[in-house]
């Protein structure tokens, strides 16, 4: 043996470290090296020389466990006997507090944590697991970006980006070197911000992605006076970039300032001294504390199992070879002829510092060498770890309960009730033997029934006793001593444990008994056989029958996060440049498309692709996707192009088309017809699909409201059971003694009314089942957690989202971006109120310039198509948020403004022009009001170039495109008697033209909200709105925010259901309770029907599960025997109890058939002769068909409508 390794589950801190070493010392040979991994939770003897044999082991674990510490496992080779029975009852039964007291001695950790029990704390006695928050992962994504010819070039993009993504705190554009440099938290914004910059014309590919950590640092602003031109930005941001601890540098030509974030404020004078030294004056304006994101540097541990050592010179050759690498490489844990591991941490640096470099030079040393990685298990590795090892445990369990059950069922029920009384076979087996009148079959019955008590029933035994032990431990309070206490196990060993100790006590009674003749029968000796041995048996085989099934089911129902990582393939294609080498880093395809006026360079060929184990892949190989295969991990496209199919991510199978510079994530399926290279951004653990899984792992462990209620009926149960299987005892002896009862009741031949009536007892014991209410909302969320990945929906806040969900009663809508596409709007109409039209236009763009607001963007765009350009103009903005902007400008002599100098302006909506006292004429405010009614937006421009009052000079109109589905999305969620509202910023005309047009009624619009209002109008409505889906005209109102912008945070964080378009901003989406992965408002109705279907769920598994303990306890307590003598005997009753924890989650994993609604978009009945193409066609087709007159042809196409033609009249 090379090394033995204990798990051992409660390690906490570093003096558990010290006291496990100091615990051992005395068992194990000096030399010996002892690692303990409080992470792992894992204790590992290395030894060098020697090995244990299993009494050495069983010492190791005694001294262990004589420390307070659990031994849960051993990775040994050696069989190690597992204590007995006995030693087990007893542990549990008196070792328990002895074992805490010996493990706080030793642990500073548990020493420190202060118990605080309290009477509130008896009323949820389950465990609820707290989700700690998640310090997300951010990326350095570095962009290439072609197009660019001058300062206002980047200005533009800086701007664009910063509005449509305020959240981002890094965004930087090197002209020179046609760049961008943006910190990320979430990977898809890369692709948005991608998009962003291709849709204002530049080219834009993705370069690079690499994780970043955060540091303590300051954020320095300084005003730069002297700067002309971007020259002189590049010479500053050079000379300040050398300085030790600057982190970065980010330099505005336009507004003469820089941001600079240095790690520590002595760095300060370096900075000042770097910019006055290289000609520009330097003036601090403030240091401010923040994060600096530093790249994190890429290291990667790793454990490799080397097989082949045959002599004392290999590890020292293996460990040499690893010394090789020096400082790229630190050897953790090194290989020894013994331990044939080695475990060490390594910087990749391609081509020459990569693990298929390293693994071919160790194999190179001999070629008997054979090396593999070994990989940590996983959450759900582990978790499919311990249900296995349950799973095995209860079938060997219930392998022997099955193969005792087969004689027990010959002689106890056969032999005894089947056979005739004359039946030889019968005659025989009820002949009392041995001593007194204790009958043959009722010995035979105890030598079968008594290994099934104690090593089949054992699980349920164990677990009571330990229940009881923890019941009675010192500061449990008396209430749930005495009315909270025992599991479903507890019911179990009691019903068993009655069973088997009655039957040994009447057994006892009649072998103490003379022997009996039985008149009519000779002078045969009948003995007794009244016991429940047989009970036991079939009793511990259908409860472990049921506990099979239900860890079977279980296992089933928590599949969800293994599905998900199981989209992630095990092989990947290594791209091989055509000269055999590793492809380098820069390749020619990652140049010369930037500049489109510059000719394109050749690209790589390759040739000989290797297929190799993902394991050995490194960030910055180059990789081959296929038709039809999966990307690895997450990759950047270099080469080629395909379209991919992504609805494993967001549960949209329309596929999608990825190009050079595109991402292309794990778990995707490349389902066009060419193949691609695509550089890798990411190992096992980074990737898009990594994050999903941890978003769905961490929402199966938010309960929901509902799970308390479960707590509170669980945590009473047994008591109540306990007490009513008491009285029923005492209600049918109390009516056999005294005479209540017909004589023929009493069937037994041995005990008296005492055994007869304890049948119903043990019934009760027995058929009474809290499973199935503790089962009931845990595994229909579990499915439902993973049903809503499938199709797109990450329910970050778990069990209490989708409860709330399900009873939505207002759904409030953000406009821009939500309704509406988003993105650039689109000016639509213009009016010059004074001056000179083309100053006025220019005036207008140099201001919007400034801005990266979607509207500001439309008038930039709208004005470079005029190709207007007038020289020396300059222009100084400040922003009013929620209203637009206002400043200055400086205007030239030619001006036709009147006077060269400067003129102060406003540029924004109504409300910041009435506020400065503008006057608008009558005509122009009736054109702005018919504007705002035709649902667009409006913006004013107001000039004072004599220092007088404002006066307008241009008004302009944008519209923003209405998503195709927002109105079927709307009406639908009307039928369901869910209100609709709509909040925006725009004025309230814009905001009730574009209700009208989608279908919200003018009472359910707030126009005109400014940002930080918008919570506000939530609350608002959570006070005001009232619940009107149950038909009732009370109660609070649930309430959803839909949202995808930045500014929606603050709603979305306080409406009871925040859901976040995937295609919005990472800040809200760390605000809501649900992320949309697809953008279509589709996935709305999804939510909320899938919700109601997860709630439907659980209130019918909750009605099963207490509509059979309401029915089966009585039942079993003998309300039915009166008729027919009609009883549930205690195997029955078993039966029925295995079949009830089932029958729920079989119920919920019915779930897995759930489909979401089929929602097409509604046809829009216009002008007559319009061709309508798609209905929305569930089954309420017909009813809405007959709205429509004129209908020429009906294509139908199974049950989806295809082409509708009206008639022209």
């Amino acid at each position: 043996m090379d090394s033995y390794v204990f798990e051992v589950s409660n390690l906490h801190c570093s003096s558990c470290e010290t006291s496990v070493k100091e615990a051992l010392a005395p068992v194990i040979p000096p030399s010996w090296q002892v690692f303990v991994s409080v992470a792992e939770g894992k204790v590992t003897l290395v030894p060098d020389e020697g090995k244990l044999d299993s009494k050495g082991i069983r010492r190791v674990v005694d001294r262990l466990l004589a420390s307070g510490y659990d031994v849960e496992d051993m990775n040994v080779d050696e069989i190690v006997a597992k204590p007995g029975w006995f030693r087990q009852f007893k542990s549990a039964l008196f070792d328990g507090g002895q074992k805490e007291k010996r493990h706080k001695k030793h642990c500073e950790s548990c020493r420190d944590e202060k118990h605080k029990e309290s009477e509130d704390s008896d009323e949820a006695p389950t465990i609820i697991g707290e989700n700690s928050p998640a310090t997300a992962t951010e990326f350095k994504t570095t962009f290439a970006i072609g197009g660019m010819s001058c300062v206002s070039c980047s200005n533009q993009i800086t701007e664009t980006v910063k509005a449509q993504f305020p959240s981002l705190d890094t965004f930087a554009v090197d002209l020179m070197n046609k760049s961008a440099v943006v910190i990320i938290n979430n990977k898809t914004t890369a692709t948005k911000i991608q998009e962003c910059i291709r849709g204002m014309g530049y080219m834009c590919d993705l370069v690079e992605m690499a994780p970043v950590k955060s540091t303590k640092a300051y954020k320095v602003t300084a005003s730069i006076g002297g700067m002309t031109c971007a020259a002189c930005v590049n010479q500053i941001v050079a000379a300040v970039q050398d300085i030790e601890g600057v982190d970065c540098v980010t330099v505005s030509l336009m507004s003469n300032s820089a941001d600079i974030i240095i790690a520590d404020k002595k760095w300060l004078p370096k900075v000042v001294e770097a910019i006055e030294d290289s000609g520009y004056d330097c003036d601090i304006h403030a240091v401010e504390d923040t994060e600096s994101k530093r790249v994190e540097e890429m290291t990667r541990t790793v454990n490799l199992a080397i097989d082949g050592m045959f002599c004392d010179h290999c590890p020292d050759n293996i460990n040499n070879a690893l010394s090789s690498y020096g400082q790229a490489m630190v050897v953790d844990d090194p290989v020894a002829l013994d331990h044939p591991f080695v475990k060490f941490t390594y910087k990749p640096e391609l081509p020459n510092v990569t693990i298929r470099h390293i693994i071919r030079k160790v194999q190179d040393l001999s070629p008997q060498f054979t090396l593999s990685i070994v990989h940590p298990m996983t959450l759900e590795e582990r978790s499919a770890k311990l249900q296995k090892h349950e799973q095995v445990r209860l079938f060997f369990r219930l392998a022997l309960s099955v193969a005792v059950a087969i004689p027990t069922f010959i002689l106890g029920i056969v032999g005894m009730s089947l056979l005739k009384k004359d039946h030889p076979f019968r005659m025989y087996i009820d002949e009392s033997a041995w001593a007194g009148s204790a009958s043959r079959v009722t010995w035979a019955l105890l030598i079968l029934a008594t290994p099934i008590y104690f090593f089949a029933a054992d699980v349920f035994h164990i677990k009571a006793v330990k229940e009881i032990r923890n019941l009675w431990r010192p500061g449990v309070s008396w209430k749930r001593r005495f009315f909270k206490f025992g599991s479903m196990d507890m019911l179990m060993s009691l019903g068993v444990n009655v069973s088997y100790w009655t039957s040994l006590a009447l057994l006892i009674l009649a072998a103490k008994s003379p022997n009996r003749e039985e008149h009519g029968k000779g002078d045969e000796e009948m003995g007794y056989h009244t016991t429940f041995f047989d009970s036991v048996v079939f009793l511990t085989m259908f409860l472990l029958i049921g506990r099979c099934l239900e860890a079977y089911s279980k296992a089933r129902a928590a599949s969800a996060i293994s599905l998900l990582s199981d989209l992630r393939p095990k092989e990947a294609i290594l791209v091989f440049a055509e000269d055999g080498a590793l492809a380098k880093e820069k390749v020619d395809f990652e140049e010369g498309k930037m500049e489109s006026d510059e000719e394109e360079e050749e690209h790589t060929t390759y040739s000989g692709d290797d297929k190799v184990s993902v394991d050995y892949l490194e960030i910055g190989d180059y990789i081959r996707v296929l038709p039809g295969m999966t990307p690895p991990t997450d990759c950047i496209v270099v080469q080629g192009g395909s379209t991919f199919d992504e609805s494993a991510l967001t549960g949209e199978s329309r596929p999608v088309r990825h190009g050079q510079g595109d991402q292309i994530f794990a778990g995707t399926v490349n389902n066009g017809s060419g193949s691609l290279i695509a550089k890798v951004m990411a190992l096992e653990g980074g990737s898009l699909l990594d994050q999903i899984v941890n978003v769905v792992r961490e929402g199966q462990l938010h309960r929901a409201p509902i799970e308390r209620v479960a707590d509170r009926l669980t945590s009473v149960f047994v008591p109540i059971v306990t007490s009513l299987a008491i009285i029923t005892w005492i209600i049918w002896l109390a009516l056999g003694t005294t005479g209540s009862l017909p004589p023929h009741y009493l069937d037994i031949d041995l005990g008296g009314w005492v055994v007869w009536s304890l049948q119903f007892a043990i019934s009760v014991f027995v058929v009474a089942c809290p499973c199935g209410i503790g089962l009931a909302a845990p595994t229909a969320l579990f499915v439902g957690t993973g049903l809503a990945a499938k199709y797109g929906i990450l329910a970050r806040g778990g069990g209490e989202a989708f409860q709330e969900g399900a009873k939505v009663d207002v759904v409030c809508f953000d406009k821009t971006g939500t309704l509406t596409e988003g993105g650039e709007p689109k000016i639509t109409d213009e009016k010059v109120i004074s001056y000179d039209t083309k100053e006025i236009f220019f005036l207008a763009k140099l201001i919007e310039q400034q801005s990266g607001h979607p509207l500001a963007v439309a008038v930039v765009n709208h004005v470079t198509d005029m190709n207007i350009e007038l020289p020396g103009y300059s222009v100084t903005v400040e922003e009013v948020p929620g209203k637009g902007l206002k400043g200055s400008l400086s205007v030239p002599k030619t001006s036709s403004l009147g006077q060269a100098g400067v003129t102060e302006f406003l540029f924004g909506n109504e409300r910041l022009i009435e506020e400065n006292n503008a006057a608008i004429s009558n005509e122009d405010a009736a054109l702005l009001h018919r504007w705002k009614t035709e649902g667009k937006s409006v913006m004013l421009m107001a000039l004072r170039p004599d220092g007088g009052n404002f006066a307008l000079a241009l008004i302009i109109s944008a519209e923003d495109k209405i998503r195709p589905e927002t109105p079927s999305v709307l009406k639908a969620l009307q039928e369901q008697n869910i209100q609709t509202w709509m909040i925006s910023g725009d004025n309230q005309i814009t905001a009730n033209a574009v209700a009208a047009r989608i279908g919200i009624p003018a009472d359910n619009v707030i126009g005109g909200v400014l940002p930080q209002e918008k919570a506000a109008k939530v609350q608002w409505l959570q006070k005001t709105a009232v619940s009107a889906r149950s038909g009732k005209s009370t109660g609070r109102a649930i309430v959803a925010m839909v949202g995808d912008g930045v500014n929606d945070a603050p709603s979305l964080s306080t409406a009871d259901v925040g859901i976040a378009i995937g295609s919005g901003a990472d800040i809200a989406m760390s605000s809501a309770k649900f992320v949309l992965m697809r953008s279509e408002l589709t996935s709305v109705l999804t939510l909320f029907d899938l919700s109601r279907a997860i709630f439907r769920r659980i209130k019918l598994n909750f009605a099963w599960a207490l509509v059979y303990n309401c029915i089966g306890i009585p039942v079993a307590a003998g309300v039915i025997y009166p008729y027919n003598n009609s009883r549930l005997d205690p195997v029955w009753a078993s039966l029925a109890m295995a079949l009830s924890s089932v029958s729920v989650i079989c119920s919920s994993l019915l779930l897995r058939l759930y489909r979401p609604p089929k929602v097409q978009f509604d046809a829009e009945v216009g002008d007559e002769g319009e061709s309508i193409k798609s209905v929305h066609t569930n089954r309420k087709w017909k009813r809405r068909l007959a709205k429509i007159k004129n209908v020429k042809k009906l294509k139908n196409a199974g049950k989806r409508l295809e082409t509708i033609e009206v008639v022209e009249e």
